[in-house]
């Protein structure tokens, strides 16, 4: 391990880092991918920004399921986002309890969503009702909505 390499995988990673969050896993995998860096260079920058709390999974998630939160998917899909970034599941589900809202603001977030689907669908006047109502279902379960979710709003739409 040259002091050079390691000196180049640690600018690499505080670049990373200036642009964009990262999840340590992440963060991990662009670094390998580069490949430049041997795995020792990766493990000790990613050791230090740890240390200096630079790195962290909980705060990620934290700050990933803010922003996923005003982009109108649901539970589900907010949990797969997350294990795609390589967040731990623990972190997830404490970060989920913490932050996403009660199943009344999952209600809520899906009944949002799907006002803007149904405006969306008012011009399509040869479609039969039915088939407006499953293409509502079908894009809040494309978003990680929950089937008791999703039978709620269609519901209610149908009122």
């Amino acid at each position: 391990m040259s002091s050079d390499s390691l000196e180049t995988c640690r600018e690499k990673a505080l670049h990373l880092l200036e642009n964009s969050p990262h999840s340590v896993s992440g963060l991990k995998r662009k670094l390998f991918n580069a490949g430049k860096f041997t795995a020792q260079d990766i493990k000790t920058v990613i050791d230090d920004l740890l240390k200096a709390r630079l790195l962290d999974d909980a705060q990620f998630a934290e700050n990933y399921i803010d922003y996923l939160k005003t982009t109108g998917i649901g539970r589900f899909k907010a949990v797969f986002k997350l294990k795609s970034k390589g967040v731990p599941q623990h972190i997830i589900q404490e970060a989920m309890e913490k932050h996403w809202g009660t199943e009344e603001n999952e209600d809520e977030r899906a009944a949002e969503a799907a006002k803007i689907k149904w405006r969306s669908l008012k011009n399509k006047k040869d479609w039969p009702e039915i088939k407006k109502l499953q293409a509502i279902a079908r894009f809040l379960a494309n978003r990680g909505f929950s089937m008791d979710i999703i039978h709620s709003v269609v519901n209610e739409i149908k009122k």
